[in-house]
This record gives C-alpha cells, structure tokens and sequence, in this order.
C-alpha cells in the first residue's frame, strides 16, 4: 500500500510516497498459519477460564485483517462467546478486552484479578486497531527489568503483551552470544572478551557501545540460558503473530579489533558519563570499511540461523554518544552501511531506530542532519520511534520524520525508578492529535519504558489509544474504573479522582528520573520540587486507609495501599528535609530534633514496604544469584543486582539513576546514608567545626554505599496488616503543622516555541529561574 503525504518544507510543497509495503501486518504477522495462532491463543485462554468451561470458541482468520490492522469481534450467543479475530494477539486481546470491559478483571504486571462469570455477559462488538503497530519496550528494559528473568517468566509476560494487543516488540536474543561465536572465529582471545563483555545488568549499554566490561564476564551457563530463552520466546511470538524485533550490527566493536585488522580504520568512541578507559570508549568500525558489511552479516546470520527472520531489525549507532570523525558526511554513510547489511541478509528488511539521540543531544543533531540520517534509507524502510512522546515529541520538528513512518511511544519511567508519576491528560488527548494530524505518518503506538512495575493505571491508559477512536471524556469516571477492576470493589473512586488530580497530572517539561530526596546521595544541596498540591495527594491517602470493604480486599489494593502511603511519606520527606535545611541554621537541639523527624518518616516508609513483597530488593538479587551455577558466577550476577540499583559503574558513575523504593534498600542503603550525613553535620554544629560535605560523601560511598555490594541481606518479619499500619501512619503524618508545600517548579510548555532541553542538563533548577533553552533552528551540517 502506498499512503501520499504533503510535506511542507521551507515553504514549498513536496510530495512524497510513504511506503508501507515492507511494513505490512499481514505478511509480518503471519509468519505461522492461522490454526496454529488459534490454537496457541485458545491455550492461553484456558489459563484464565475454569477446567470444566467450555464457553469460549476462538476463530483465527486473516482475510479479517480491515485495513492491513488487526481487528476481532467478540460476540455471546447461547452461553458461548466466540471470538474471531485475525491473527492470534488480536484474539487474545479481545479475550483481555471482554475481561475488563464486561467482566471488570484486570491483568497487570504485578497483579491481576480475572472475574469471568459463569453466566457471561452479553456483547456483540467489532473493534479495528487504530493503526498497524502497538509497540512494546525500550532498548533498556531488558536489563531494568527483565535481566534475571527465566524462560516461564519470559512467555508469561508475552501472554500479557498479546493480551493487550502488542504486535510488535523487542524479542529477548542471545546476542552476546552469537557475539562470542563471532569474536572466537576472527581470532579473539578469551580473555579480550571477557574484558569486552558487561555483565548481565548492563548488556543494554554494551549493546549501544556506550561501556565495555564492567560487571563482566559472562559465563557460558549465561549464554546457554539466553538462548533458552530465545528459542522458545521468539517461538511463542511467532505463534501469536506478535512480529519479535531482532538485533542488528550498528558498527561498535572491541577494542582487539585494532590488533586483529591493523589495516583497518577505526574511530574512538567518546567517554560515556566519565566512565574511566577502563570500562569506556570501545572502537567504532568505518563504514567505509568492506569489513562492515562482512560483519554486521556474520552477526545477523547468526541471529537469525534458528528461528528465522520477522524482517525488523534494531540498531542504535549513536545513543547518548558521538565518534571521534563526528559529522554530518559520516552520520549518513553509517546509516546506509547499517541499512545495506541488513538487506544483504534480508531483502525485505525494515531497520527500526529509537530517536532518544535526538533528545538528548540536540547539539549534536541540527535539524539537517537528522534529515540526512533519515534520508539515507529508502522511504518505508525505517520505522522511527518516537520515544518520550508524552513530553518531547519529535515528530512535528522533524516534519513527520521528513516521510519516515513512526511509533507515537511513552517513555515515561527511566531506570525502573518508583514514585508515583503520570501525565495522563496529554496522553488522553496528544495521541490522538499526532494520529490525526495533517501529513501524520504515525503508524502505532507504543510502550518504551526503560523499566516496569511501577504506575500501571499509566499504561493501561496508553493501551487503550490503540483502540479509542477519541479520547476518554471523562478521565475521573475512567481511573475509578480501573480501581474497581483492579480492587474488586469501588470504593476508591474519590481517591483514585484525587490521584489524578495530583500525582497523575504531571505537564512540564522537567525530566523527571525519581530521583527523590530519600533516594538520592545525601547532600544539603538538593532542590526538591512537585507539580502538585500535597492535599490532594493526602485526600487520596485518607480515603485509601479508611476503606472499609471485604471484596477490597485483594492483591491489587494492597498494593497500590502500600504504593500510596509510600508516596505520601515520601512527599513529607521532601517537607522535612526543606525544613531540615532551615533548622541547621538554628541551635543544635532544634536541628537534632529536625533530623529525627526525617528519619522518622524514612523508617516509616520502610515500614510500611515491609508489608508487601511487590517491594523487594531481597527478590530482585534473589533472582540473579538463582541462574548462578558456580559461586563465582552468583558472586558476578549479585554484583550486578546491587550495584545497578545503587552505584550504577564502579566510582557510582550513574548513582542512584536506577534506585528502587525497596524496602531493604532503606533498612541498608538509604537510611544508613542520610543517617551518617546527618550525624555528622551535627556532630560539627556541636563542635563547630568547618562543615565539609564532600569529606563526608566520601566516607558515605565507602562505609554505606560499596559495602552494601557484599553486604548480608537479613530476612525480616513481613506484616500481613499493611491496612492498620497505613492508617496508623496516615494518623501520624497526616497533619503536621508548619510544613510548606514543595514549590510547584514546573518548567512550562510553551505550544508555540519549538524547542528542546538538553538531557544532560539538571532539571532541579532554583525556583523561579529559567532552564537553558536550544532553539530548534540550529542548522549546523558538519
């Protein structure tokens, strides 16, 4: 199908053809035949209704594909609902689909509650996807989030991905072992790849060339089992008509490639969040050089040897980095090497790129030669995603990618951080203006956050754009829905409204990391800030902890009891830690009484995890040491677990991007560390003694912060009354008197003025002042 669009550039009409042809759904999602996507869909369905019920015919057929996009009909007829759909993920989204709408279940990332009645509800109901793609994962997801999973976990989550519909995703592949194979046969010494390979928490960044080593080596028991899971997960996919992304050569390579080809021009990659040469800069291959092609091929081939090819591939040549013979010339040169490997292998190939490089470094990328980039791969061959478009959409600026097709994607959550965060009004309305827009090459929609587990009701929402036809009218109505699927029982409403309201309507441009006070390297310099009002967050508390129904009583509403409180606490932190920076200048008792108050509420919260398993570091390190086979390899992969959540590199190079509100990372990490700072600021008030803060984070990185690497993680008592503690806690917190709420220091859209921040700049500004702005127009080609 050959869609037309106006591009309208420097004034001048410019027709151009937007292929789709190579991005056809029903050539891509139909790689296994119909009955095998029914059967494989019809199975999992059983999973969720009773053994004995027979009431749920499932109808695979693709001549029921409208408009190359997924659709199903659900309808109920004598007791039976049938489903027909057109390829096996759209079934199962209809099964999903039925659940939440008639039957007010919910099927979630960390819980679910199915209600399927043995009476079903009557419906008769076709729904077509609004676009050809829904769009799951980010480049960093696999190690925020999916690192230590095991092959049931992987299919579980499949079926979750085909339940909401996503058709097109990131497949887990055993890259770095294909890599090995590769490496070994071109002459690399074992220990020239250990020294390459990352460990397992870190893969994603070796991938894009942006580290090499640390936490590494990889074990071949590492190898065997991602291939594992490979095998059969890529299978399943390929089973549902879910189309798996698989990896492709994006010109990074080891060091030793140097000694191997010393004829051969290489570039230096430059220093990545100064991380030391010890970790960082690997090489660049020229894409100039035959040796490109030769092996970006090897590597595909191996990629793709088992279980055969979807024809999309991924590759981030330049993610937050910039090679040392940087240039418009060599941008566009690399992008074609890229593209030309790929369809040497696979002449059907579409290369699927993040656009986060954009983002972050608009410097870096002037309009021109991001054009020059897109440019150099023939229309309908690249799928762009734009990444984080809920608050940095490119797609506009670019002018629709100048005739690229893209992904309208949430980014949302970066590291796997928790906090309770949305911006879901722009996200109930914003999709649906890019889909509409004038010239739109919008395809799809999608989920990219680098991790999981955290403010579902967020991306349930999202889910849904894939089939509104137009914005929710009424997003208190729609979120206290959610509740009662979730709950079981609705009397959480008002709370979820007041949610909504506060902590949920998030509008600026800040970046938002979840680095909070409590979870931040202690300092008397942080500039804590919200967007919303604290009573409202408190109204939502409040209503949570005097709930007082039976049927509330399940999974879900425990956890979002805990996730609230926890969120609360956390906001009176912030209060306190500003009244805290008011009372060092008081006498020594009033600023020892301010400190216990801080740390007070930091037990609390500890507390108050300890109730629910959902919020554990003991699972998430508990998980890695499992796939060890040797204590060397558990000694490795514990490592990783910890130092990722904490330190992220071995001097703390990225500290505290990808910290977790566990509960055993307060009882050993952050309450440890705000209480050593905070004893010693008083113990140099008393002595008046010069304040050294630095000094003092040294003696915290050392004493707190890397013994928590090897430290011995107690098993506590876990409460089962997370209801009484919460409302005892919120007694407690509720109303303390003399607290300002935190500024409202939120960086304003400004509709009119296309412009872009820097991701490296520190967002937590000094109230009242301005960020430093980039001017679109930058225009530099060289």
């Amino acid at each position: 199908m050959i869609r037309y669009i106006l591009l309208f550039l420097h004034g001048i009409t410019v027709i151009t053809a937007l292929n789709l042809d190579y991005l056809d759904p029903t050539k891509l999602q139909t790689r296994t035949t119909a009955a095998v996507q029914q059967e494989t869909a019809l199975n999992i369905i059983r999973k969720y209704v009773p053994s004995d019920n027979n009431n749920i015919i499932v109808e695979v057929n693709t001549l029921l594909f409208n408009g190359n996009k997924d659709t199903f009909s659900i309808r109920t007829s004598q007791g039976q609902l049938r489903i027909r759909a057109s390829t096996g993920v759209a079934a199962l989204w209809g099964f999903n689909y039925y659940l939440k709408k008639y039957c007010k279940s919910h099927k979630g990332w960390q819980v679910q509650r199915i209600s399927l009645p043995d009476v079903l509800p009557e419906v008769d109901e076709t729904v077509t996807a609004n676009d050809r793609f829904r769009y799951y994962q980010n480049v960093c997801t696999a190690s925020y989030s999916f690192v230590w999973w095991t092959v049931e976990d992987w299919k579980s989550h499949v079926e979750w991905m085909a339940l909401n519909g996503i058709n097109l995703s990131l497949a887990p592949v055993a890259q770095e072992a294909a890599w090995t194979r590769i490496y070994k046969q071109i002459g690399m010494t074992q220990e020239e790849i250990d020294n390459h390979l990352t460990g397992p928490a870190f893969l994603s960044w070796l991938r894009m060339g942006n580290l090499r080593g640390w936490g590494g080596p990889l074990f071949q028991s590492w190898h065997d089992r991602q291939k594992d899971i490979q095998y059969a997960v890529v299978d399943l996919m390929f089973k549902l008509g879910i189309v798996p992304v698989f990896p492709a050569f994006n010109g990074h390579v080891p060091k030793a490639f140097s000694r191997i080809y010393p004829n051969t021009t290489f570039y230096k990659v430059n220093t990545w969040n100064d991380f030391s040469t010890e970790y960082c800069c690997g090489l660049f291959l020229d894409p100039n050089e035959p040796l490109f092609k030769t092996i970006g091929t090897l590597f595909l081939k191996e990629i793709i040897a088992d279980s055969g090819s979807s024809h999309i591939y991924t590759a981030d040549p330049f993610n937050e980095i910039s090679i040392s013979s940087w240039s418009t010339p060599f941008i566009q040169k690399t992008a074609m090497s890229i593209f030309s490997t790929m369809t040497r292998t696979d002449e059907n190939a579409v290369w699927l790129l993040q656009n986060w490089m954009f983002v972050h470094d608009p410097v870096l990328w002037p309009k021109n030669r991001v054009k020059a980039l897109l440019s150099s791969v023939p229309n309908g061959r690249m799928l762009i995603l734009d990444l984080q478009s809920e608050q940095w959409p490119q797609y506009n600026f670019y002018e629709m990618y100048f005739g690229q097709p893209f992904i309208w994607s949430m980014l949302h959550n970066f590291g796997g951080t928790l906090g309770m965060f949305g911006s879901m009004d722009i996200i109930n309305t914003v999709v649906y203006e890019a889909r509409s827009s004038k010239n739109s090459t919008m395809i799809g929609i999608g989920l990219t956050p680098e991790g999981i587990n955290q403010n579902y009701v967020v991306y349930d929402l999202m889910l849904e754009s894939a089939w509104r036809k137009g914005p929710v009218r009424d997003l208190d109505a729609w979120v206290g829905d959610y509740a009662e699927r979730r709950y079981g029982c609705n009397d959480t409403a008002i709370a979820w409204k007041y949610l909504l309201k506060s902590v949920y309507n998030f509008n600026g441009l800040n970046r938002i990391r979840g680095k909070y006070v409590i979870t931040r390297r202690p300092s008397f310099r942080i500039k804590p800030w919200a967007w919303y009002k604290s009573r409202d967050l408190f109204e939502a508390f409040k209503r949570f902890v005097f709930v007082n129904n039976p049927d509330c009583n399940t999974p879900g509403f425990y956890h979002d009891l805990v996730d609230v409180t926890r969120q609360a606490l956390q906001y009176r932190a912030e209060q306190l830690y500003s009244r805290l920076l008011i009372d060092r200048y008081s006498n020594s008792w009033v600023f020892n009484a301010s400190i216990n108050r801080f740390l007070d509420v930091m037990s609390d919260i500890e507390n108050i995890l300890y109730t629910n398993d959902d919020f554990s570091a003991n699972l998430w390190v508990s998980k890695a040491t499992d796939l060890a086979r040797a204590p060397n390899e558990s000694y490795h992969y514990a490592l990783n677990a910890r130092n990722q959540i904490t330190l992220w590199g071995p001097n703390g190079e990225i500290s505290d991007y990808a910290c977790k509100q566990w509960r055993e990372l307060f009882t050993y990490y952050y309450i440890p560390r705000w209480r050593m700072f905070l004893s010693a600021a008083l113990d140099a008030k008393v002595k008046r003694e010069l304040w050294d803060e630095q000094s003092v984070q040294e003696i915290i990185k050392s004493e707190v912060e890397e013994q928590f690497l090897n430290a011995e993680i107690r098993h506590a008592y876990l409460s089962n009354d997370a209801q009484s503690l919460a409302l005892n806690l919120y007694k407690k917190w509720a109303l303390v008197p003399n607290l300002d709420d935190l500024p409202l220091n939120i960086i304003e859209r400004d509709p009119e003025m296309k412009t872009t921040w820097p991701d490296t700049i520190d967002s937590e500004i000094t109230p009242g002042t301005s960020p430093t702005v980039i001017m679109w127009q930058s225009t530099t080609s060289n």
